[in-house]
This record gives structure tokens, C-alpha cells and sequence, in this order.
């Protein structure tokens, strides 16, 4: 329809679009570590029991899977937040408190040495919808109609 436009992309779209990547790369890297970690702390919590194998995988499996659960209620609960903050303080602020909040779940996790530090790791992830902040960011933008 529009033979003779360009589509120029601006800077705010390029950073955007560069911080959504390094964004969800740092998620994917931090996602399959988890079952390992939360396995290694099960087993440093339980090193005065009587060191039982099954047991132990069984606690693992169950303490991830509630880990997970935990994240996903967070996320549900997080993402309208989000909207509404991208409504009263623009997508640039929101980005700034999306990357911090995520920034923060990662340093939680990095230092986690307890099942317990792992859920908190997960408290921060009710600001991570950086997907979220980058549709409006565009969206915002001079003739993204």
C-alpha cells in the first residue's frame, strides 16, 4: 500500500528492541539451572537426615514445582500492574523499574542459598514483562498507527 515509504526504525526502537533481547537471553540462560539449584539446596538442607536418595528427588521435584507455580501466580498478578504503570508513568520509566526488577531477581537468585531465597528471587519478577513495555513503547511511537 505504501510503495514509496521507509521504514526508518528509531533509536528508542533499537535500544528497545536490544534490551528485550539481552532480557529474555538472561531469562533462558537462568531457566534450565533452576531444577539443578533448587535440587542442590534440597540436599544441602538435608545432609543431617538420613541422606536418603528418593526422598530427597521427591522434595526436589515437589519444591520446584511449587517454584514454578509460585512464578506463574506472580506473573499473572504482575502483568496488569505493569499495564497500569505503563498508563501513569510511560514506557520509560516502566522499563527502567521492568530491567531493575529483573536485574533484582537475578542477583537474589545468584545468592540464593536456601529453597526459601528462591521463591524470594521470584518476588521481583511481578515488574518482569519487558515484552509487555516493549509493545507499548513501539505503539507509542509517531506513526505506528
Amino acid at each position: 500500500n505504501y510503495p514509496n515509504k521507509e521504514i526508518k526504525m528509531s533509536s528508542e526502537v533499537i535500544v528497545t528492541y536490544l534490551n528485550i533481547i539481552l532480557y529474555a537471553v538472561s531469562y533462558q540462560l537462568q531457566r534450565p539451572v533452576e531444577p539443578f539449584l533448587v535440587r542442590s539446596l534440597i540436599h544441602d538442607q538435608s545432609n543431617d537426615s538420613t541422606g536418603n536418595e528418593e526422598e530427597e528427588e521427591l522434595s526436589a521435584n515437589q519444591t520446584y514445582g511449587r517454584l514454578v507455580a509460585f512464578f506463574s501466580l506472580i506473573q499473572t498478578v504482575g502483568s496488569p500492574l505493569v499495564g497500569t504503570l505503563l498508563d501513569r508513568i510511560g514506557p520509560r520509566r516502566t522499563s527502567i523499574l521492568v530491567y531493575g526488577a529483573s536485574s533484582c531477581s537475578y542477583w537474589i537468585l545468584a545468592h540464593a542459598t536456601t529453597p526459601a531465597w528462591l521463591y524470594c528471587s521470584k518476588v521481583p519478577t511481578l515488574l518482569q514483562h519487558a515484552f509487555l513495555v516493549g509493545q507499548a513503547t513501539v505503539a507509542s511511537l509517531p506513526g505506528s498507527d
